[in-house]
C-alpha cells in the first residue's frame, strides 16, 4: 500500500512538471485583457494549493529532524541551501510549518483551504514567544483567520498580539531587565533596529532621545524631518557623536569597485565592512580620507603561516580567514566570523599545521560535530564539504553540498 502511494505521488509529480512545462510554452501575446486576468487567478489559486502542501510536508520533515542528517543544524540553514529561498524566507517557512504541524485545527483548516497560507504566516509571526497565550486565548485568532481576507487578518493578528501582551504583563513583573532585548538585523541599504525594553528603562530612553527634541522649521533650510527621523539622528549623535569616524573598522574592497568601476562579475565584487557586510564604496573612499589602511598581508609585519611553532590562530589569521571565509565555512551555515572558530583541517595534534590553508571558520555547534566524528574537507572544486561519519566510509563518495 506505501509502495502505492509514493507511485501516485511520483506520477502526481510528473503530470505537475509536465502542466508547469506546457504553461511555460503557452503563447498568450493575442490573448484579451480578460484571458490574462483568468490565467493569473488560476495560477495564484494553484500557488496557493502548492504552498499549503509545502508547509504541510515542511512541518513533517522538521518535526522529525530530517534536516540534521546531513550536518544541518535547523531546517531553515537546510532549506536556505538546497531550495531557491532566501534565508529569511526560509526561515519563515519553517516557523509557518511548525506552527501547521503543531496545532491541528490549523494545519486541518489550511489543508481545507478554509484559511491560507497567508493567515497561517501571520498567525506564526503574532504568537512567537506567545505560544502559552495562545493555548488559552487561541481561539479568537483562529477564529479570525476563518472571517477575514489574508490582508485584513494582519491588524486582527496585531491587535491580538498586543492583547497578549498586556496578558503577558499583567503576571509578569513590568520592569524586569532579563526581557530587554535589541535586535540588529543589516538589510539591503541600512540597519533595522528592533527591539524590547522594561518600563523603567524604556522611560529613559525616549526621554533621553525625545526630551529636548523639536520639529525642524517648516521653512528652513530642507524640508522638515518626521519624528522617526529625527529620532534616528539623535540615537545616532549620542552613540557615535556628530562627526565621529569609525575605528578599527575592518573592510575588504577590491581594486575595480575603488576604482569607481563597474564589476563584471558582482558576486564576486567586494565592497564590505567585517560583521555588517555590503556597504556604498562612497563611504569606504571617505573612511580612508581620514583612517589608518590596514593590509592583510601573504608576508612581512604579519605572518600569516606558523606552521607547527603554534596550535592557535593569530590574530593576524583570523582577520585573514574573516576576509577569506566570511564566517562559517560548512555549507548551510551563515553564521559570521564572530561566532566561529579557527579550526584545523588537518588536527594539530595529527601533524596539521596552524597556516592559512590548514584553518577553516567554523562555529561552535558545527566544531563540536567535528570533534565526534564528521569530517572537514575539500571538494575537487575546491569547495568545502561536510561528511557525516557514515559518509567518510562509504564508496560512494561524499554528497554533493555545493559550493558556498
Amino acid at each position: 500500500m506505501f509502495d502505492l502511494a509514493v507511485s501516485d505521488a511520483d506520477e502526481a509529480f510528473a503530470h505537475l512538471a509536465a502542466g508547469i512545462d506546457a504553461l511555460n510554452q503557452e503563447d498568450r501575446s493575442g490573448w484579451s485583457g480578460p484571458a490574462r486576468s483568468a490565467r493569473v487567478l488560476e495560477l495564484g489559486r494553484a500557488l496557493e494549493r502548492l504552498h499549503a502542501e509545502l508547509v504541510r510536508a515542511v512541518g513533517q520533515w522538521s518535526a522529525a529532524g530530517d534536516y540534521a542528517a546531513d550536518g544541518s543544524l535547523s531546517a531553515a540553514a537546510w532549506l536556505g541551501h538546497r531550495v531557491p529561498l532566501t534565508r529569511h524566507a526560509a526561515g519563515r517557512l519553517v516557523a509557518t510549518a511548525r506552527l501547521a504541524h503543531r496545532e491541528d485545527r490549523v494545519g486541518k483548516a489550511l489543508a481545507s483551504g478554509d484559511i491560507t497560507v497567508s493567515h497561517v504566516e501571520t498567525m506564526a509571526r503574532a504568537i512567537r514567544r506567545r505560544e502559552d497565550i495562545f493555548a488559552t486565548h487561541g481561539d479568537s485568532l483562529f477564529d479570525a483567520a476563518h472571517a477575514v481576507p489574508p490582508e485584513e487578518f494582519r491588524t486582527a493578528a496585531r491587535r491580538w498580539r498586543e492583547l497578549a501582551d498586556d496578558e503577558v504583563g499583567s503576571i509578569d513583573p513590568p520592569d524586569d531587565p532579563s526581557r530587554d532585548e535589541l535586535v540588529l538585523n543589516p538589510t539591503l541599504g541600512g540597519l533595522n533596529l528592533s527591539g524590547w525594553f522594561h518600563t523603567e528603562a524604556g522611560v529613559e530612553i525616549l526621554n533621553r532621545i525625545d526630551g529636548s527634541d523639536l520639529p525642524d522649521p517648516v521653512h528652513g533650510e530642507r524640508a522638515p524631518r518626521s519624528l522617526a527621523q529625527r529620532r534616528a539622528a539623535k540615537l545616532y549623535a549620542m552613540i557615535c557623536g556628530e562627526t565621529q569616524a569609525p575605528k578599527a573598522i575592518d573592510v575588504t574592497i577590491d581594486w575595480q569597485t575603488m576604482d569607481h568601476q563597474w564589476p563584471t562579475d558582482v558576486t564576486k565584487a567586494r565592497c564590505d565592512v567585517d560583521g555588517y557586510g555590503p556597504v556604498p564604496p562612497a563611504l569606504i573612499r571617505s573612511w580612508l580620507t581620514e583612517s589608518v589602511l590596514r593590509r592583510v598581508m601573504q608576508s612581512g609585519s604579519e605572518v600569516l603561516n606558523l606552521g607547527r611553532a603554534a596550535r592557535i590562530a593569530s590574530p593576524a589569521q583570523r582577520r585573514a580567514l574573516r576576509h577569506r571565509d566570511g564566517g562559517c565555512v560548512i555549507p548551510d551555515c551563515v553564521r559570521p566570523p564572530r561566532w566561529t572558530d579557527a579550526h584545523h583541517v588537518i588536527a594539530h595534534v595529527s601533524g596539521g599545521n596552524t597556516d592559512l590553508e590548514d584553518l577553516a571558520l567554523v562555529c561552535r555547534r558545527h566544531h563540536r560535530m567535528l570533534d565526534h566524528g564528521w569530517q572537514l574537507g575539500r571538494a575537487e572544486d575546491g569547495s568545502w564539504r561536510f561528511d557525516s561519519p557514515a559518509d567518510s566510509h562509504d564508496s560512494r563518495g561524499p554528497p554533493d553540498f555545493g559550493h558556498r
